[in-house]
C-alpha cells in the first residue's frame, strides 16, 4: 500500500472515531435517560419520575437544523384510569415549571367526574429540560415541541390548559393543529404582542435582566441570591418562585455551586419572541392577513388585578377563537392559579365536566 494510501486510511479511522465520540455516545446516553413510570399503590395519584440528568450540559444547538425538543413531564393519574376521554396537559408560564402544576394536577385527576390523564411538562429551556437546550423559542418552536411529546406517548388529541407564555403556546398549537386540540383553556395572556409601554410585561423584562445578572459565584447560597433580588424583585412570594430555578451542583472541589436550571441567556435573548404571538412562524400582529382559527370552545380565565388581558385585545381573540368564553377571578393577579387555586380548579373542572 503506498504511503498516501496509508495516511488517508489512518485519517479515515480518526474521522470514524470523533464521529463515534461526539455524536452517537451522547445519542445512546440520550436514549438510556428515559421515563420510567413510578405508580403508587391503586386509587393513588401518582407522578412519572423525573429523567435524570446528565451531569455536564451541552452546547446550545440550532433548533432550526433539529426535531423538536423531548420535554420532560409529570403526569398525575388514577391508575384506574383508560383512554377513553382526552387527556389534559398543563403548560406552565415563562421560568414556571411542571411541579407548578402540582397541586392543580393532582386534584384534577381526583375529582373530575369525566377522568382523564392529567400531565405537565416542562417548556423548553425550563425545568428538567437541560438536556436539549435551544436558541430559538418561537410560540411556533414550542408548539412543535408539545406536538412531539403528544406523539411521544401516543396521544392524538388533548385539552390544553396553560398559563402565560403556555396559554400562548397553546393557543398557537390549536390554532395551527385544531385537529390535535379537544379544549383550550388560557390563564391570564392574550395572542397579542407585549411592549415595554405594558406595565406588566415591562416588570417581566427587569426581571429577567436582573437574574442575567445575578452572581452565583463564591459559595453563594440560596438565601444570599434572594437578599441580592429584594431590591429589584421585591415582592417575597414572585423571589420565591423566581429562585425554584436555581439548583445546587457538586464542584470538583466537593464544594457547592449554584446554577439556573432554565436557559437565561437563550430567554433573555428572545424575550421580544415571547413578547409576541406567532402561529406557523408568521406573527399575526403584523400580518393582516392571518385568518386561522380554533373553532373548539375556548375558555379564558383572567385575573381580576392583572392588566395582562385587556378589552383592547377581544377582537383578536374574537377574530381567532370565535367560540371563546371569558371569565375573571376577582383579586387574583396574573398567576391566577397560585393566587386563588380553589377558584382556578372549579372552573377548570366545570369545563372539563361540561
Amino acid at each position: 500500500m503506498k504511503r498516501h494510501q496509508i495516511a488517508t486510511y489512518n485519517i479515515s479511522i480518526v474521522y470514524v472515531v470523533l464521529v463515534y465520540i461526539l455524536c452517537v455516545l451522547p445519542l445512546i446516553q440520550a436514549l438510556i435517560i428515559t421515563n420510567h413510570p413510578g405508580r403508587k399503590s391503586k386509587g393513588s395519584c401518582y407522578a412519572l419520575k423525573i429523567q435524570m440528568r446528565l451531569s455536564v450540559r451541552p452546547q446550545n444547538v440550532d433548533s432550526d437544523s433539529l426535531s423538536h425538543v423531548d420535554l420532560k413531564y409529570l403526569e398525575f393519574t388514577d391508575t384506574s384510569i383508560d383512554d377513553e376521554n382526552d387527556p389534559v396537559i398543563l403548560l406552565h408560564g415563562l421560568l414556571g415549571q411542571k411541579r407548578n402544576f402540582a397541586s392543580l394536577g393532582n386534584s384534577l385527576a381526583l375529582q373530575l367526574e369525566t377522568k382523564r390523564r392529567i400531565f405537565a411538562v416542562d417548556l423548553r429551556n425550563h425545568g428538567d429540560n437541560t438536556h436539549d437546550w435551544r436558541d430559538e423559542m418561537s410560540y411556533s418552536h414550542m408548539a412543535k415541541d408539545v406536538i412531539g411529546f403528544l406523539e411521544s406517548i401516543g396521544i392524538q388529541r388533548a385539552v390544553l390548559v396553560g398559563h402565560s407564555m403556555g396559554g400562548k403556546v397553546a393557543k398557537s398549537l390549536a390554532l395551527s393543529n385544531p385537529d390535535r386540540v379537544s379544549g383550550l383553556v388560557v390563564l391570564d395572556i392574550s395572542p397579542v404582542t407585549y411592549t415595554v409601554n405594558d406595565p406588566s410585561w415591562n416588570a417581566v423584562q427587569g426581571i429577567i435582566q436582573t437574574l442575567k445578572e445575578v452572581d452565583l459565584s463564591g459559595g453563594k447560597t440560596k438565601r444570599d441570591v434572594d437578599m441580592d433580588l429584594r431590591t429589584s424583585v421585591e415582592d417575597p412570594a414572585l423571589r420565591a418562585f423566581v429562585l425554584t430555578n436555581l439548583e445546587v451542583v457538586p464542584t470538583k472541589e466537593k464544594s457547592q455551586q449554584l446554577r439556573w436550571k432554565i436557559n437565561i441567556n437563550a430567554i433573555s435573548n428572545q424575550l421580544n419572541r415571547i413578547a409576541s404571538f406567532d402561529v406557523q412562524s408568521v406573527d399575526i400582529g403584523e400580518y393582516e392577513g392571518f385568518d386561522l382559527q380554533y373553532k373548539g370552545d375556548t375558555f379564558l380565565i383572567k385575573g381580576g388585578a392583572s392588566s395582562f388581558v385587556k378589552g383592547s385585545h377581544m377582537p383578536i381573540i374574537s377574530k381567532h377563537f370565535p367560540n371563546y368564553m371569558l371569565t375573571t377571578v376577582k383579586g387574583s393577579g396574573h398567576w391566577v392559579h397560585a393566587e386563588s387555586p380553589d377558584a382556578t380548579l372549579a372552573l377548570i373542572k366545570k369545563y372539563l365536566d361540561r
